[in-house]
């Protein structure tokens, strides 16, 4: 049972790890997702994207409009007059950057598989 009781000490230790990385906002930085959801959001969209478009080559079309409305929030809020400088001060120009770049890939990543499936169909 050693085994058993080292897992647990594992998973333990994992979980008190990551909530103790989890960086601590406020203000307007709280209504932003932090930078490790958006990247999970990434590869969320890209697994799913894979898997749907090895289905049927249209498929990934039905992920990108619920991700091209997330993402067209996300830049409306760093747009804004209000909450952009607001984020831009407390987030820092290295969010705003892994933000634009995430939804870019976000963007992109369904259109892709969409394409090299229908691509290959021919």
């Amino acid at each position: 049972m050693k085994a058993g009781r080292d897992f647990r000490l594992f998973l333990s230790a994992t979980a008190f790890a990551a909530l103790v990385a989890l960086p601590a906002h406020a203000g307007m930085a709280e209504r932003e997702p932090p930078s490790a959801v958006l990247w999970l959001f990434v590869i969320g969209i890209a697994a799913l994207s894979w898997v749907m478009a090895c289905r049927r080559w249209w498929l990934p079309l039905a992920v990108w409009l619920p991700a091209a409305l997330f993402i067209a929030s996300l830049v409306a809020d760093f747009a804004d007059p209000v909450i952009g400088p607001a984020v831009r001060d407390e987030l820092g120009l290295s969010y705003i950057f892994q933000a634009d770049l995430a939804g870019a890939l976000i963007l992109v990543v369904p259109l892709m598989f969409a394409n090299i499936q229908f691509s290959r169909r021919d």
